[in-house]
This record gives structure tokens, sequence and C-alpha cells, in this order.
């Protein structure tokens, strides 16, 4: 069977295909400097507000079928200087890309990766994380840009 982690970034093999998830909460913010982050991947990139949950991506597997898989297991790899990230299973996302092309536009489950800076914060902020499923593994950095 075929597995696709959502995920816009290079290094996926095995099991797993290139796909991005966008985001389906509009009030979350965040921005990746990734080399293949771009309008449309589901990469929120509005600031972040001091002291406010805000999703920043959902990481999802699916099937060649389209149906939603185990969620990928996720480790934070580089913690954030100025705030917190946390994880959210559950969340729905709507698929943007993929490596073969199949199910863009099907809606799948996955987990929410949400950041929050700590109160009094400003300025730019970064963290990784690690996503594996299936014995792949892939590694997306995030940063996030802080406002009062």
């Amino acid at each position: 069977m075929t597995k696709t982690v959502c995920w816009l970034a290079a290094g996926l093999t095995g099991a797993l295909a290139l796909a991005g998830c966008s985001s389906s909460d509009p009030g979350s913010n965040a921005t990746a400097n990734a080399p293949s982050a771009q309008v449309g991947d589901g990469v929120r990139r509005d600031p972040v507000v001091a002291g406010r949950r805000a999703r920043v991506f959902i990481m999802a597997g699916f099937g060649e079928k389209c149906e939603s898989l185990a969620t990928p297991n996720l480790t934070i790899t580089q913690p954030p200087q100025k705030g917190d990230v946390s994880f959210e299973p559950g969340q729905e996302t709507t698929v943007n890309t993929s490596a073969t092309g199949t199910c863009i536009g099907q809606r799948v489950k996955g987990t929410g990766i949400y950041y929050t800076a700590r109160p009094g914060q400003t300025g730019p902020d970064t963290f990784a994380v690690e996503a594996e499923l299936g014995g792949s593994v892939t590694q997306r950095t995030f940063s996030v840009e802080i406002v009062e």
C-alpha cells in the first residue's frame, strides 16, 4: 500500500510520497522558510501574536485510495527560543500537492503543529519538527514572526 505524509519537503523515501496539505484553520498563523515553501503549500505566513497559540501546519498520512492513515510520529528536533511547540491530533486538512498527483483536493486527518510565543516576545523564531511514518523520516524547519 502506498502511504503519503502531507509535508512539502524533500527527503521522503520508501513507502512515503511527497505531499503538501493545506490548513483548514483560518485563524492560524506562521511562516515556513523551506526551499519548497510557496503560496498554496498550506503553511500560514501571517505573524504570530505573542501569547496566542497559532497553527503552523498539519502533518497527515494517507493511502493510495486517499484514506487517512495512522498519524505520523512527530518530534521537535530544534526547539524554538521564544515560544513552545505543541501537537494536536485529529485535525482535518485538504491535500494540496502530492508526488503522484492523486488525492489532491481530498480531505484527510492529521496532527496540527502549533506554536505559542511567550508573552513579551517579538521578532523571528525558528523550530524544526521530524516526522516518521512507516520507517521513513523527514524533517522540516519552520520560521515564525512574532508581533505583540
